[in-house]
Formats: C-alpha cells, sequence, structure tokens
C-alpha cells in the first residue's frame, strides 16, 4: 500500500480518522509511530501527507495537509468479455494500478453466463479492490465499472455513440494490423477505447460488430494470453505509445 486512501466519512476537522484494514496496515506494516507522515489521498480528490497523532489498538488519528496539484484523469477505457471470477480480480486490480476510466464488462460468445452473476462484478466486491489498485499505484480517481449483459443490443446500438471521438481498438488474435503501429492515432490526450475478448478472440459476428462500430482489429503478436496478461500488456503498450508522442 504505497497510499492510505481516504473516504469523506473518514474526515473531521482536517484530520482523519482510520479503523480496520487501513489502521492494521499503519501500525503493522508501515509501522508508524506518533509523529511520522505518510502519503494519503481523498477518493476522487487530492492527494496529500498526512502526520499520525495518535495510534492505538483501535484507530488512529491522522493531520491531512493537502497537495495543490490534482491528479490527473485517465482517458483510457477497457471493455472486456467478462473472465472468471479470479481473473476478473486480477484485471481489476491491475488495471486500475495502470489507469483506467471505466471498465465496460458484457457477455460474449466464449463467456460462460455464470461468469456475469459472479460476486466480482457486484460493487460490494469489486470497489474494494479497485481502491487496492489506487493505493499502489498513489491514485485516487475510481474507475467507473458498467455492466452490460447483453453483447447485441451493446454493441450494434451504443457502442459507436459511447466511443465518439476516441481511438477505437479490439484486440484479435492473428489481426493483421499491430497495436505498436498505432503511434500516430494514440497522442497523450487522446481518449483510447480498447476492448479485449475471451483468449480465444472475439468470434467473427462479435469483431464484424466492433468494426462496424468503428473499432480497428489490432493484435499483440502471435502469442495467445491469458485475458489479465493481455490487458495489463495492451494498457501497457497504449501508455508507451502515449509517451513516444510527448
Amino acid at each position: 500500500m504505497n497510499l492510505i486512501l481516504l473516504l469523506e466519512a473518514d474526515l473531521e476537522g482536517g484530520r482523519a480518522t482510520l479503523r480496520g484494514a487501513r489502521h492494521t496496515h499503519l501500525r503493522t506494516v508501515l509501522k508508524s509511530n506518533v509523529g511520522d507522515s505518510v502519503r494519503v489521498g481523498l477518493l476522487d480528490g487530492p492527494t496529500g501527507l498526512a502526520t499520525v497523532e495518535a495510534t492505538g489498538e483501535a484507530e488512529s488519528t491522522l493531520r491531512v495537509e493537502w497537495d495543490d496539484t490534482p491528479e490527473a484523469a485517465s482517458s483510457t477505457e477497457l471493455w472486456l468479455a467478462v473472465p472468471r471470477p479470479k481473473s476478473l480480480r486480477r484485471v481489476f486490480l491491475e488495471c486500475t494500478a495502470l489507469g483506467v476510466a471505466r471498465f465496460v464488462l458484457f457477455r460474449s460468445w466464449r463467456v460462460e453466463k455464470s461468469y456475469l452473476q459472479a460476486d466480482m462484478t457486484q460493487p460490494a466486491h469489486y470497489r474494494p479492490v479497485l481502491h487496492e489498485g489506487l493505493m499502489q499505484a498513489r491514485a485516487t480517481r475510481e474507475p467507473r465499472v458498467d455492466i452490460e449483459p447483453l453483447f447485441r443490443p451493446f454493441l450494434e446500438d451504443r457502442a459507436e455513440k459511447e466511443s465518439e471521438g476516441a481511438v477505437r481498438l479490439v484486440l484479435q488474435p492473428g489481426a493483421a494490423t499491430c497495436l505498436c503501429d498505432q503511434a500516430t492515432r494514440i497522442a497523450p490526450e487522446a481518449r483510447v477505447v480498447v476492448a479485449i475478448g475471451p483468449e480465444g478472440g472475439f468470434v467473427d459476428y462479435e469483431l464484424a460488430a466492433f468494426e462496424a462500430a468503428g473499432f480497428l482489429p489490432v493484435s499483440m503478436g502471435e502469442r495467445v494470453l491469458r485475458v489479465e496478461t493481455a490487458c495489463v500488456a495492451a494498457l501497457a503498450q497504449i501508455d508507451l505509445l502515449r509517451r513516444l508522442r510527448k
């Protein structure tokens, strides 16, 4: 935990009270004592430094001073065919740390229907994972998560409008175009929407629906990757392409 994420409910008069897992982390992992400083961030707000004023068995009190520079908003969205729950947890954690503004989860032909009813698709289960990713990356902007249970209505009726103005990419094994060749399109400030399917890729109808919505099929080489690996690799490449344009 490289940042302790605070909620509005934790704050009162410039001080924050920590209980539960964050309090335990402060005492047992960071081993912070009275007078020590720790990096903190307000959910969807600024970051800053906090000084430990008091700490005991049940709670700790911090005096908080916020920085003036706000965190830059991410401009990358990940549209994902829902993977199995364990993989989805890893995707939420690692991709939040890498910087995603929005997750869209949908069912494709090769996705089991039960995956959409898994606990990890419920806010009570995925939000703590998102927060863990934010704390790892010293970030505070919580990604938006949207669930689209039906592929056809989403892709045919709303996908084009919801991605309007963005660089639209769909990862597909064997695609003729490489993601690495998109540097001229992915400017530092460009909004990018990248869609990723199951390990075997999208079926022909699904890929055609993405293309009809303006998405360009791209690949990342000959190897077939696990979903969580493909997500991390794609986001890392997109970030690199942004940086090459600066």
